[in-house]
């Protein structure tokens, strides 16, 4: 069994939502020692390196009936490595805070490698309908916001994840946010974050 944590904020040990995550994989991780549980920063450019024109070029050449350059093929082997890694994951963990009411740049960037026609999304041109690829398996968001409420019309975080994640195939989302990480100080923003170790610890345990 392999769980994957995609790992959406640059502030490391400070991070909000990787403290959360720290929580839930440690639970997980005593209850399946044996799981390989691996670990993708799309802050390190070398794990998620620039999507550019030569890939969006290289992307689009068969669509417009152009040929392929080499240059477009050697860029496309990180974004092929990326979706690979992804796929073989049986289950996904991902942590990320918001940024301007939607996701940090690198995770964007990220998603930009994973959603590919053809590969991980298809498209029926009598329909018009997208329809995904990649097989479904449990998936768990844990995400947080300064002051963000779930139902704030300012919202672009959790319905774009939810709608790319789905667009790839992937259905079974379990979501767990910390909305109000936005503390008067340090020890109240503390204990905000851990009055979510029981939900957190539960979800582990059903992940």
């Amino acid at each position: 069994m392999k769980i994957l944590h995609i790992a959406g904020s640059p502030k490391g040990e400070r991070s909000a939502s990787r403290k959360l995550a720290d929580v839930f994989l440690r639970r997980y991780r005593a209850l399946h020692p044996d799981h390989e549980i691996g670990d993708i920063d799309v802050f390190d450019a070398a794990a998620n390196p620039d999507f550019g024109a030569v890939h969006a070029i290289h992307k689009l050449a068969p669509l417009f009936g152009e040929e392929r350059s080499e240059a477009g093929t050697v860029a496309w082997v990180d974004t092929e490595r990326l979706i690979a890694d992804f796929d073989r994951a049986d289950r996904i963990l991902l942590s990320c805070p918001m940024w301007n009411y939607s996701v940090p740049w690198a995770v964007k960037r990220y998603l930009d490698h994973l959603m590919q026609p053809g590969r991980t999304f298809g498209f029926d041109p009598k329909t018009r309908q997208h329809f995904g690829l990649l097989r479904d398996r449990p998936v768990q968001f844990i995400l947080t916001r300064s002051s963000t409420g779930d139902d704030d019309p300012g919202d672009f975080q959790l319905p774009y994840l939810l709608h790319i994640f789905r667009q790839m195939g992937l259905h079974d989302i379990r979501v767990i946010t910390a909305c109000k990480t936005t503390k008067a100080t340090a020890p109240e923003r503390l204990a905000y974050l851990d009055s979510f170790t029981p939900e957190l610890e539960a979800a582990a345990a059903r992940f």
